[in-house]
């Protein structure tokens, strides 16, 4: 273990509290913005008034079941002829670890953390016994991949981009007994460690994320003694450092060359680079004014809605017949000034309030990238067709915010996979489907499975492969596949041995269409051997040229958009007429 002199600990001390100093401000606006995204049903510290359009929520929910839908698949590929067995080999032991550390749901919660903030993540391998760190146990020889909070986060903000920065690390928190007994750290520092009481602040008094929901208790109660440690990557002295983090008195815990990728422990994602500096503007920080506003605007609307009441107005000398009549039910008695008694309505929704407020969620809608559309939340034309097209070419937004997602998870899978390669110990177990023979192998990568370099390897993400796609656009390829592919060519494939599995076409078409009755509608059987002489059908054939004809019909719209116009329109005539009526009840 190297040492650390006093006079560099005390520097990199004091810049460490330094920069989180000055990242106390973005610290804050996240916290604020975390508020209004739970609002105010969520707990006792969510937000303090109502917020009756959470279009906050909606945006973020819309992004990430677009971005991160589901587990990424990775294609590892090489130029070299005699490794391609070992890079197919390698591919399924990356896929088969991807749902192993189920990979999806850290990534559905750094994108979280990017949309609000800045996503980071922290990539390793966990060399001593099973210990749980930030809450997560981490199993021996196994890499890992963990979500790493703002609150949390300590990188050097003098820095003006990524590769400048001089240290980056995180806080967290651990299990006192698991710190002296996992073997990592010197032992003549780690037995002064003192326990470290869980706290609702920062250090510098600005509110935890984690607060919103277990409260800001002086004194928490927890199971077992917690301490609290920073991690550090010093790119330029390539040292990786462990400190206590409330007690400055101590050495490190550990300090030693780094020996995990070149590119470091620490992976960002961002979705928006500020010029000259080191943080991004978060989506969130763009979306805050028209939700705050569009809120604003709703629970004043509400207000009028409550302050509503009808009453009865009557001119002078017919107030007798205005009041009701003692029998049942109180109507009210005819008498000779009937065109003198009117209804009167006070209060209620101000119609230009309420266009504005729905010009407002228009607004959101529209700077958050057609949501929508993105989110299916309703038509945006009039046929199908017509809605995927536009759905395609939806938003240069999301097609920038996927590609940064795809690039930041590509880096992360080959973070992994270099801890897959390396590693002298690692054992994979996984069972590997033969294509045709329906029959499964099981196999297992290990230090014999090895063999070249790790960058002769080409590590990618499958595209797509993260985005949703429901069952019935499953099938809807599937039948294209059919229709377009195996059907026209079906006699070549014959030339070539190539037969189609249509036992396995209807049990896929059975699942995507949710129809496990098409299996009693078909009987399946052996297939039949042709008899001598039998003449065996011949597929049809298609015309070279055929005639279609199209006829296009016009219907009336039912879009949001469209309702909403035809609603403000007809509230703009509502409040016209208001306007030019003469005063009610008043001969």
């Amino acid at each position: 273990m190297e040492r650390f002199d006093e006079e560099r600990l005390s520097r990199l001390r004091l810049a460490i509290d330094y920069s989180r100093r000055k990242l106390e401000p973005f610290r804050q606006r996240r916290m604020a913005a975390l508020r209004q995204f739970v609002g105010s049903h969520y707990s006792d510290d969510g937000s303090s008034v109502p917020e009756p359009v959470n279009l906050l929520e909606l945006a973020t929910g819309v992004y990430v079941r677009q971005l991160v839908a589901k587990n990424p698949r990775v294609l590892i590929q090489t130029s070299y002829r005699g490794l391609k067995p070992r890079a197919r080999l390698f591919e399924l032991a990356a896929n088969h670890m991807i749902e192993e550390i189920r990979l999806d749901e850290t990534l559905r919660r750094v994108l979280m953390e990017a949309i609000f903030s800045v996503g980071i993540v922290k990539v390793g391998e966990n060399i001593s016994g099973a210990v749980e760190i930030g809450g997560y146990l981490h199993d021996v020889g196994q890499p890992y991949c963990d979500v790493v909070a703002l609150d949390d986060f300590v990188v050097d903000l003098n820095a003006r981009t990524w590769e400048e920065v001089a240290f980056i690390g995180n806080r967290y928190r651990m299990p006192l007994e698991d710190a002296r007994s996992c073997g990592l750290f010197d032992p003549d520092v780690v037995k002064q460690l003192s326990a470290t009481p869980r706290s609702a602040y920062n250090e510098f008094g600005d509110e935890r994320a984690e607060s919103l929901s277990v409260g800001t208790d002086s004194d928490p109660e927890e199971y077992c003694d917690y301490v609290e440690l920073l991690d550090l990557w010093l790119p330029r002295e390539n040292l990786f450092m462990t400190l206590a983090w409330d007690q400055e008195n101590l050495r490190p815990l550990r300090v030693g060359p780094w020996q995990g990728p070149e590119w470091g422990p620490y992976l960002i994602l961002s979705f928006c680079d500020v010029p000259g500096n080191l943080m991004p503007l978060p989506p969130v920080a763009v979306w805050m004014e028209l939700h705050n506003v569009a809120n604003a605007i709703y629970r004043k609307l509400v207000r009028q809605a409550e302050r509503q009441k009808d009453i009865t107005a009557a001119a002078p000398g017919s107030e007798n017949d205005a009041r009701p009549s003692s029998g049942a039910g109180r109507r009210r008695r005819r008498g000779p000034h009937q065109d003198r008694i009117k209804p009167v309505s006070y209060g209620g929704a101000d119609v230009g309030t309420l266009q504005f407020g729905m010009h407002l969620r228009d607004l959101f809608v529209y700077h958050a990238g057609n949501l929508d559309l993105l989110g299916g939340l309703s038509p945006q034309s009039e046929t199908l067709g017509q809605d995927q097209l536009l759905a395609e070419n939806a938003s240069l937004r999301l097609a920038d915010m996927t590609d940064r997602v795809y690039r930041f998870v590509r880096q992360v899978m080959r973070s992994l996979c270099w801890y897959l390669w390396y590693d002298p110990l690692i054992e994979i177990p996984f069972t590997f489907r033969v294509a045709g023979l329906g029959i499964e192998v099981p196999m297992a990568f290990d230090a014999t499975a090895r063999e070249g370099d790790f960058l002769d390897y080409n590590i990618d993400i499958e595209p797509y492969s993260m985005q949703h796609e429901s069952p019935g656009r499953r099938l809807s390829k599937v039948m294209e596949v059919v229709n377009g592919v195996i059907a026209p060519f079906a006699p070549f494939m014959a030339e070539q041995g190539i037969a189609p599995d249509f036992e396995g076409i209807l049990r896929i078409i059975a699942r995507y269409a949710n129809m496990p009755e098409l299996e009693e509608l078909v009987q399946i059987q052996a297939p039949r051997q042709p008899e001598p002489g039998m003449i065996r059908p011949q597929p049809v054939v298609k015309p070279a040229v055929t005639t279609r004809r199209y006829e296009r019909v016009s219907r009336a719209g039912a879009t949001r958009g469209a309702r909403d116009y035809l609603a403000m329109q007809n509230l703009a005539a509502v409040a016209a007429a208001g306007r030019n009526s003469q005063t009610v009840g008043v001969a």
